[in-house]
């Protein structure tokens, strides 16, 4: 990037990558197919191909919503490290990049949930099974858990109920919970709430 690509480029130009994954910002249209160009031919001097259904080049920023509109289509958006990130205002009126979880992360991640508590509600005992199931709500709400995406990680907060329910149900072959009972249950055991863990606009994070 630094040798080879920004002398080459007009403008701004930045690269944001995690692992393999990674999005390349430039300023100008003209630059961004260029760049793609130049990382094909880049990649396929080491054997290797840039995917084909994740390279993209996409219009987006502070004029990305004003230009959907004018052109009479959909604002673009893209999803990067399992959140889908859009175009927003803030409080103030002024430009902001919005995330909430991507929806096909959001199924795989309900679905996990779903087969994990199938398979282990008669292995583990209930209070192992409880104990578990918090951390794997915690650990959901510590990744996903980013400024804006409040309803994202509530929606799952309430999914997740939804499943223990169910599968709590089925430990035997007489029901263990009425809603009502299941309701003390939660209680008695209360559930991690959904909270924001990363802070970006503030520049902190919740500790």
């Amino acid at each position: 990037m630094r040798k080879n690509i920004k002398p080459q480029v007009n403008g701004e130009c930045h690269l944001v990558r995690y692992c393999d994954d990674f999005i390349v910002l430039v300023q100008f249209k003209e630059d961004a197919y260029r760049l793609v160009d130049f990382l094909r031919s880049r990649f396929g001097q080491y054997g290797l191909n840039l995917h084909p259904d994740k390279t993209r080049v996409k219009s987006f920023g502070r004029y990305e919503s004003i230009n959907a509109v004018k052109q009479k289509r959909k604002a673009n958006t893209f999803d990067f490290l399992g959140l889908t990130h859009y175009c927003t205002k803030s409080r103030h009126g002024g430009f902001l990049v919005g995330r909430r979880t991507a929806a096909k992360k959001y199924r795989k991640k309900v679905k996990e949930l779903y087969h994990w508590f199938k398979a282990n509600r008669n292995i583990l005992k209930l209070g192992d099974l409880w104990k578990t199931f918090k951390a794997k709500l915690r650990g959901h709400y510590q990744y996903y858990g980013i400024s804006g995406n409040y309803r994202g990680i509530y929606r799952y907060y309430k999914c997740a109920i939804r499943i223990a329910f169910k599968w709590l149900n089925r430990r035997s072959q007489c029901k263990s919970f009425n809603w009502q009972q299941f309701s003390m249950y939660l209680e008695k055991y209360p559930l991690p709430k959904p909270r924001i863990v990363h802070r970006l606009y503030a520049l902190s994070s919740a500790r």
